[in-house]
């Protein structure tokens, strides 16, 4: 019996990912050992809010392999976005570079579609309330 029960053990399984990764407006971006000097750096362009599914490998908006929620973007000036963008580490900024763009995730059709149902609700009450003021008057 024990030797049964240790043979169906439950599968654990973690992924190990070739390079560390963030995401940023869809973009992915390889992040290198190459630190970037303060003075080198542009704007705050966002952070990470969610982090990769480690069994899974799924993730969605701005997300990371390797960093934490909260972890800082900044443009590299002289840098299109769309390449290069620098990556808070602790007390320095390493450089992270463009590889692929995001795969789609439900998450962000429901956003998306989440937005226009409030937009729609918002037109439809304004509306309500301006047929119902002293301004919206039928002529008989």
């Amino acid at each position: 019996m024990m030797i049964v029960s240790l043979s169906i053990a439950l599968p654990v399984s973690a992924l190990s990912w070739a390079y560390t990764f963030v995401v940023f407006d869809r973009n992915a971006y390889e992040v290198l050992d190459t630190t970037i000097e303060e003075g080198a750096l542009g704007d705050v362009i966002g952070e990470v809010e969610t982090t990769v599914n480690d069994e899974t490998g799924r993730y969605y908006g701005n997300a990371s392999n390797g960093y934490p929620i909260g972890t800082v973007y900044r443009e590299v000036d002289g840098e299109s976005v769309e390449d290069v963008i620098a990556v808070e580490d602790g007390s320095e900024w390493k450089r992270a570079e463009y590889r692929f763009e995001a795969p789609y995730h439900s998450r962000d059709f429901i956003k998306f579609f989440g937005y226009g149902l409030l937009g729609m609700g918002i037109m439809m009450l304004s509306w309500t309330f301006f047929k119902r003021s002293s301004l919206y008057k039928k002529e008989v």
